[in-house]
Parts: structure tokens; C-alpha cells; sequence
């Protein structure tokens, strides 16, 4: 069985998958991947270290149903999401790929809208890179949403607002692979790595363009507000913005503010910070 594309637009969808992820959200997510109205002619799925047994399944039961689609790369040892991110992308075959994670479920029409989001915008800027969308999150049913994270749509005032916090909702995106490339590929960070890679973009003058529509389901879980916490965390956020100031996203301003604000945000229990972005930041 293969997939029928019948769109001229040929692209590839890249996600990284790793022990501790659950099996019956993966088949989900890869589910929504298959039920495109716009199918991708390839899916590169990079096993991030050895994986359980039920993952394993999941991968064998939809690359056999599939088997022209699916290009499966196997790293022998957990390195984490950006070192996969990148071993994946020397295995992307198409001009434009799309990000999944293994735990979100895309929306049916996700691919059609962002194909036609990038021959509307393709010849206005020439150096499109990323086309992203809004995002709905949900803890056990999709249909069941508790948040949304609304990103700013036009050019400029995505620069504006990565001054303050992410521009882009990650899972969200189809990205322009020789873009990536000229700017150093994924990086290794183990954490605000997706920031990292939409500032690279802005600073070196790419085009990044959120459409308005929800076109992922995305799972948050008690895990997601833990993994906000912590000083360690805080300290990278810190050096990351000021970084960021130096490639010329951000002032002294919004690297205080932000870091303040970044701050109090630490300094909040995982209860509360549940609260903040449910209620608050991702209303």
C-alpha cells in the first residue's frame, strides 16, 4: 500500500521518537499524518536510542503499511531532540519537510493550508523559510481543549514578539530545508532549542509566517509546566537571551523584562504554573 499524492507540492515529514514516549499516542499521531487531505511522499522517523517494544510496533505496523513512505533511522544511544533532529535531516529528500511530535495529532486539513500558505507567499519573500499555525492543546482527548497558544501571524510582528518568548509553535511547522542548512542545520540544545532556531532565521533574515488557523492537537500533560521549572533552566534562558541580543532579536530591555518575568515564572510551583498557562498564557 502506498500513499496517492496527487499535488505537485512534494514534501517530507521529519519526528524523532524516544523510549519514554507512549506507544498508543505515537500510532495516534502518525494516524493524523496518514488521514491528510495532502499526503507527504515521505515520512523520516528517527528512533532516538533504542525504544520499547511497543513503540517498536508502531513503526513496523505503519512502515509495512506504507512501506514506500517510511525511512526509519536508528541512533544507537539517546542524544536527545536536536542531535536526532539534525541526523534526521540528512535524510530529508524533499525541498520543504513538516515537524511532528510523536505524542500530537495534526489536524486533516493541516498540510493542504500551509502548502497553500507557501505558493501564496513564495515569490513576495523570496526567503521563506517557515510556515507555522496556532495551536489547541488537550490533556487524554483531542476533541476535549483546554488551552490554545496563539503566535502573531505577519513577518514584522513575529520579529517583535521573539523579543519576548517563542514566535513559533514548533509542531507546527513546515520548514524550507536548504534555509536550515545555510544557517547551521538543528542545534544540540536540550532546551529552548526551537527558540534558538527561529531566532537563527530572524537574524539572518529569513521570513517566518504563522497562518491563523489550529492546525495541531497539542498533548500538554503535568510533565510539560515540570519541565518550565528549575534554576538550571532559568540560567540557560538567560544566557540564550542575551545571546540572542548579540544576533539582534531582543534590547536590554526585553532581555530584563523577559528574564524577569522568566523568573517569577520559575519560581511558581507546577500547580500554579498549570494555572498560568491554561489560563492565562495559553487561553
Amino acid at each position: 500500500m502506498q500513499f496517492m499524492n496527487e499535488n505537485a507540492f512534494k514534501f517530507s515529514v521529519l519526528m524523532t521518537i524516544y523510549k519514554k514516549e507512549k506507544a498508543e499516542y505515537f500510532d495516534r499521531a502518525l494516524e493524523s499524518l496518514e488521514n491528510q487531505t495532502v499526503l507527504p511522499t515521505q515520512i523520516v522517523i528517527v528512533k532516538d536510542g533504542p525504544l520499547n517494544e511497543s513503540l517498536e510496533d508502531v513503526i513496523k505496523i505503519h512502515a509495512k503499511k506504507f512501506r514506500n513512505v517510511y525511512t526509519v533511522i536508528s541512533l544507537k544511544q539517546n542524544h536527545g531532540r536536536g542531535y536526532a533532529s539534525k541526523i534526521g535531516i540528512k535524510h530529508i529528500s524533499n525541498k520543504w519537510f513538516a515537524r511532528m511530535d510523536s505524542d500530537d495529532v495534526s489536524s486533516k486539513n493541516r498540510f493542504e493550508l500551509q502548502i497553500s500558505a507557501i505558493n501564496k507567499y513564495n515569490k513576495a519573500y523570496p526567503k521563506l523559510a517557515v510556515i507555522g499555525g496556532q495551536i489547541s492543546e488537550f490533556m487524554d482527548d483531542a476533541s476535549d481543549t483546554v488551552g490554545y497558544r496563539r503566535v502573531p501571524q505577519e513577518p514584522d510582528r513575529i520579529k517583535e514578539f521573539a523579543a519576548y518568548r517563542s514566535p513559533i509553535n514548533n509542531p507546527t511547522v513546515m520548514i524550507n530545508k536548504e534555509a536550515l542548512l545555510a544557517i547551521g542545520n538543528y542545534s544540540e540544545l536540550n532546551v529552548l532549542e526551537d527558540y534558538d532556531l527561529w531566532v537563527r532565521f530572524l537574524s539572518n533574515s529569513y521570513t517566518l509566517i504563522n497562518i491563523p488557523d489550529v492546525i495541531v492537537n497539542m498533548r500538554v500533560g503535568n510533565g510539560m509546566y515540570k519541565r518550565r521549572g528549575g534554576m538550571k533552566y532559568l540560567n540557560t534562558y538567560i544566557r540564550q537571551k542575551r545571546i540572542w541580543k548579540g544576533q539582534g532579536i531582543g534590547t536590554n530591555k526585553t532581555v530584563f523584562l523577559s528574564s524577569i518575568a522568566m523568573m517569577g515564572n520559575i519560581l511558581f510551583p507546577s500547580s500554579v504554573r498549570k494555572i498560568l498557562y491554561q489560563k492565562i498564557l495559553h487561553k
